[in-house]
């Protein structure tokens, strides 16, 4: 898609193809939609050009979604004005989850060397548009997104490293313990960014 426009930034992206998609639950004015396996593959990669538009907000980290389904079972929870995709969460199966819990002073702490292996879902990420922040639209999305793969919100995995607003609703979400999802290096990411930052130098 061409770059994101400051719109589309600010308001989400037209996409006439969210339409497709099959409503799952309601958000104020706004309808969930539902971008999984049942949805065309034409479809999907069309819808996904809101997760290029997430992508400008926050650059330093990889799109997560192109529209592909894979073993893992990836799924878009998008929070639509009609075409107006304006908020979502993205959510795919993980195999490998971090027990962790927040410190005094919001850094993270690795509760277990040895990571949980058992096969489940992840939050990858969670976007809402500018102009539609802080009305809780992301709390709720994932609530939506939890109780339709059938597990609570604490039983979710969230993909390391954070993002500042990715952690801050996290801990919103989850003030104690939580897990996180990742290979060892994103782990040391996210408990140790600096450190991490140091060795690239």
């Amino acid at each position: 898609m061409p770059f994101p426009t400051e719109d589309e930034c600010a308001c989400g992206p037209l996409i006439p193809d969210l339409l497709v998609a099959p409503t799952v639950a309601q958000l104020a004015e706004f309808s969930v939609r539902l971008v999984d396996r049942s949805v065309p593959q034409s479809s999907r990669y069309k819808i996904a050009d809101v997760a290029m538009v997430a992508q400008r907000s926050m650059p330093r980290y990889p799109a997560g979604y192109d529209g592909t389904v894979t073993e893992d079972d990836q799924r878009l929870y998008v929070l639509a004005a009609e075409e107006r995709a304006i908020a979502f969460v993205l959510t795919a199966f993980a195999t490998r989850f971090w027990r962790l819990s927040w410190r005094v002073d919001g850094t993270i702490e690795l509760l277990q060397n040895e990571a949980l292996l058992h096969r489940g879902p992840k939050v990858g990420r969670v976007w809402v548009a500018s102009e539609k922040r802080c009305r809780g639209f992301s709390a709720r999305l994932i609530e939506v997104a939890a109780q339709h793969l059938g597990v609570e919100v604490p039983a979710l995995g969230w993909e390391l490293p954070f993002s500042p607003a990715g952690m801050a609703l996290v801990r919103h979400l989850l003030p104690s313990t939580f897990y996180g999802c990742g290979d060892c290096y994103a782990l040391r990411q996210a408990i140790n960014p600096q450190a991490v930052s140091q060795d690239a130098i």
